[in-house]
């Protein structure tokens, strides 16, 4: 099987990919200023900490670092390896390398850029998704990869760079804003987080959760999440009017109006396949999470 050079290795979602290929049978070589965590050592890699000469020793170079490191990392790569080296990027955003991606690709440089729809805790890949926003042509570790994701019951989605981050401003910006400000207004009512937590209902404690959980993240991907994707600009403004209209109708005491809203909100997610099935997986979420 292919040698992987995976960058960033030793952070939660390069440890998630080493685990991930290793149990699939690539071999893997780790490259990261941090040295490998406990569960990574196990799988016995061999650690490089150059990124360069890890990838000069691999047949697969794997970036799971940062989207500006990421645009910096493609370049000096790939000026140090064949053509045939598959480099493959994970990030979340992709406008900032679009024209690297797109002037290394016209040089003869195959590049696999996707997008993992889920973060390094998904245990299962059953029903998760991949975003493919660009795969080079007739390259066969390329599509070997892609094949094992899809044995393993992941949605393989074909995009294009551009279309990848207008969905993404929706699927992934939208949601990380409402509990950056879901976050931000807790903090700034004063109010004891603990006691919250122990007044909250099950609605609050799984938001908090959600919210609690994207700040484990680094704050330099939610800082690029939220602000490097300019197809956010419309989209958060669409929120915004419609924080302001809320307001309005609150402020006016226009319960028909908020009644309307309401209904129609719920006639739009009634079209949604899965809406049958919603208080059942909540209550499913509910029960899997501790909120002790």
């Amino acid at each position: 099987m292919a040698v992987v050079a995976v960058i960033g290795g030793s952070g939660r979602m390069g440890t998630w990919f080493v685990n991930l290929l290793s149990e699939n049978g690539y071999e893997i070589i780790v490259s990261d200023k941090k040295p490998p965590s406990r569960s990574v050592r196990k799988k016995r890699p061999k650690f490089v900490k150059n990124p360069v000469q890890a990838a000069q020793l691999s047949e697969i170079v794997l970036l799971a670092t940062p989207t500006l490191a990421t645009k910096s990392l493609l370049r000096k790569i790939t000026s140090h390896v064949p053509t045939t080296t598959l480099i493959v990027e994970i990030s979340s955003i992709k406008q900032p390398l679009k024209e690297t991606i797109q002037s290394l690709t016209r040089l003869g440089a195959q590049i696999l850029s996707i997008h993992p729809m889920f973060g390094p805790g998904a245990r299962s890949l059953a029903g998760k998704s991949i975003i493919v926003a660009e795969e080079p042509p007739n390259c066969t570790p390329a599509r070997r990869l892609l094949s094992m994701f899809a044995e393993k019951g992941v949605r393989i989605i074909g995009s294009t760079l551009e279309e990848h981050d207008q969905l993404v401003a929706t699927t992934l910006a939208l949601p990380h804003l409402m509990n950056f400000a879901f976050i931000e207004t807790i903090r700034k009512t004063g109010l004891p987080l603990g006691k919250l937590r122990e007044l909250g209902g099950t609605t609050f404690k799984l938001q908090l959760l959600i919210a609690e959980a994207l700040c484990h993240e680094s704050p330099d991907n939610e800082a690029s999440i939220i602000q490097d994707n300019k197809h956010n600009v419309e989209t958060f403004s669409i929120f915004v009017q419609q924080i302001h209209e809320v307001q309005d109708i609150i402020r006016r005491k226009n319960q028909a109006e908020l009644l309307r809203r309401l209904r129609g909100d719920a006639a739009y997610v009634r079209g949604d396949r899965l809406f049958g099935t919603a208080h059942e997986r909540f209550a499913a979420a509910v029960e899997v999470s501790s909120f002790g």
